[in-house]
């Protein structure tokens, strides 16, 4: 048994609930047990997740998920965009995305693959491979699989990196905070020392200095 990551994106919103709803309700089959699985979308903007489940919890909270929920919490996030859930805005835009981001980050492939308007399946199971494909005969739906490890390797290095890029931005916007302070107060130095010219030059009149 292989315990991998597998994402099975469709074209069509109802026929990916259709198979969605077959996974949530039968998550053990022939060969395979889906251990966490979350049904997203990209909507144009970032990645939405629509439900979530995982095996032998009281909740649909993803972020409780091993792998799945944080997956999709970066993929829904500023990473997600950074790493290409762009590219995947017009089909065909760039041929080769999905070749050009092999050397990248797995997370970017993913995040590549899902096309505007796509649902996907994103599933952690344990399987003989690829018994997990069974669960989806009759759809048309295009599968990809990457080992669980390396998955949660990708999720491990780019939550720090998010982390730093957060830090970063939180520092840019204090550092640009302070610069607009200091530009109001030169402003209002400004205009109070230009009130008080006028006030100075007003009353010399009226003494008729």
């Amino acid at each position: 048994m292989s315990e991998n990551v597998v994402i099975a994106i469709f074209e069509d919103q109802d026929e990916a609930t259709h198979a969605y709803n077959g996974v949530f309700g039968v998550p053990e089959g022939e060969g395979y047990t889906v251990i966490e699985a979350a049904l997203i979308k990209n909507n144009g903007n970032s990645i939405e997740v629509l439900d979530g489940f995982g095996v032998g919890e009281d909740t649909n909270n993803m972020r409780k998920g091993i792998v799945i929920g944080s997956l999709v919490g970066l993929l829904g996030g500023p990473i997600g965009v950074i790493l290409g859930a762009r590219i995947g805005a017009r089909r065909g835009a760039i041929k080769d995305a999905a070749s050009a981001l092999d050397n990248a980050s797995v997370v970017a492939v993913i995040a590549g693959r899902i096309y505007e308007g796509e649902v996907a399946i994103a599933a952690l199971v344990s399987e003989d491979e690829p018994a997990f494909d069974f669960a989806f005969e009759g759809y048309n739906a295009t599968i990809i699989r990457y080992d669980a490890a390396d998955i949660a390797d990708d999720v491990d290095r780019l939550i720090e990196l998010e982390d730093t890029i957060s830090e970063q931005v939180y520092e840019e916007i204090k550092e640009d905070r302070k610069a607009a302070r200091a530009e109001r107060r030169e402003e209002r130095r400004d205009r109070i020392r230009s009130q008080l010219d006028e006030y100075s030059a007003a009353t010399n009149r009226a003494m008729g200095m």
